[in-house]
């Protein structure tokens, strides 16, 4: 029997996921989909709105001064300057074909 990795699932993954981490997990879902043997033509769309938020929150991190925070505080938007950048230079790196 022939194996053929729809995309589609992953796609729904993608849409379930929501902004949780800053969507850096429905990102993963949408590659994912956009990857398969058999890709959703909706993934496209998703992961491009999804690219144009990051840059939004991109643009708007600002650098504050974190020497005030309590450890868990700065951990906390540590966390978030690192997976919003991530997601800005993921979206800096993908081709703008589609």
């Amino acid at each position: 029997a022939a194996s053929v990795s729809p995309g589609m699932p992953f796609n729904q993954l993608g849409t379930l996921a929501g902004s949780k981490y800053y969507n850096v997990e429905a990102t993963y879902c949408y590659l994912r989909c956009i990857q398969s043997e058999v890709s959703f033509e909706g993934a496209y769309g998703n992961l491009k709105r999804l690219y144009d938020k990051a840059a939004k929150m991109y643009h708007q991190l600002k650098k504050c001064e974190t020497r005030r925070l309590s450890p868990s505080k700065k951990r906390g938007k540590d966390i978030k300057r690192l997976l919003v950048s991530f997601m800005y230079l993921q979206s800096l790196l993908q081709p703008k074909s589609r």
